[in-house]
């Protein structure tokens, strides 16, 4: 199955039981309700009447109104699993591991390298992984070699996992972009891109990117400001494409009512 298929212009529900649903959002669909027609929330509330006051508290409000059981976004341009709760317990189950950094998510993406953009806002102007020689980086950036980039991800990757780190603020009319800030010295909270995987090809530098905290914009952002911009992504100097090329591919989670460790993708339960 091609994760970036055009041909998926609707919801798929790829998992269910009486604690969650989980589902497939296509590419050019809002998560949630309020930002333009047609979203995912509105199309599950349709579906499972019961998502729409799983997020309420005591008091009857939701985390955000009309969000209901929805427990986690991907931007407009994304596809890939978004999970719901069912229930008032399962949703604040979820919400607990999230906040202990125990809801894992893992994205496929497709960049280009770009040794010439420079994520306006940002400071500094460009960076690389942890854990990779700066020179390296740079020099293998700068020649557009997407196999010595890959190499460097990759080598000793298990024992020393590539991460990018940041703090963001909002940039741009209206705060329509993120920009990274070095975490050095800074109070904020730090959100980290760890590269799980990558494969040169002629189309560009495929890469898993695992994050346990999300930040708008954080992946397109990070991969950016590192020399690796998603192909698709205007906002952040990636290469003109059909679509987004960032996909959400897995959610790696503690069962709310039993415990069981699940990992949830496009093919339903792993």
């Amino acid at each position: 199955m091609d994760i970036f298929d055009e041909g998926n212009a609707v919801p798929q529900v790829v998992y269910e039981d009486t604690s969650l649903v989980a589902v497939i959002k296509p590419a050019r669909m809002h998560s949630v309700p309020g930002v333009g027609q047609g979203d995912l929330c509105t199309w599950a509330f349709e579906r499972y009447p019961e998502l729409r006051n799983a997020g309420a508290g005591a008091d009857g409000r939701t985390r955000s109104p009309g969000e209901g059981g929805i427990l986690h976004r991907l931007d407009y341009e994304t596809s890939g699993i978004v999970l719901f709760a069912r229930n008032a317990g399962a949703f604040a189950s979820i919400l607990a591991q999230q906040e202990k950094g125990g809801f894992l998510k893992e994205y496929s993406a497709l960049s280009g390298v770009s040794p010439d953009f420079r994520p306006e806002g940002s400071d500094p102007e460009n960076g690389f992984p942890s854990g990779i020689d700066e020179e390296a980086w740079t020099d293998a950036r700068d020649r557009r070699d997407a196999a010595t980039l890959a190499a460097l991800l990759d080598s000793g990757a298990q024992e020393n996992p590539r991460v990018v780190s940041s703090v963001f603020r909002s940039f741009g009319p209206r705060g329509s972009r993120v920009a990274c800030i070095g975490n050095t010295g800074r109070t904020k909270k730090v959100y980290r891109s760890e590269i799980r995987g990558s494969l040169a090809s002629a189309s560009g530098l495929g890469l898993r990117v695992g994050l346990s905290r999300g930040f708008r914009h954080q992946i397109r952002a990070h991969l950016a400001w590192i020399g690796l911009p998603i192909s698709g992504d205007a906002l952040y100097g990636g290469a003109p494409d059909g679509r987004l090329r960032l996909h959400a591919l897995s959610l790696m989670f503690s069962h709310p009512a039993t415990g069981e460790a699940m990992i949830l993708s496009a093919e339903g339960r792993g």
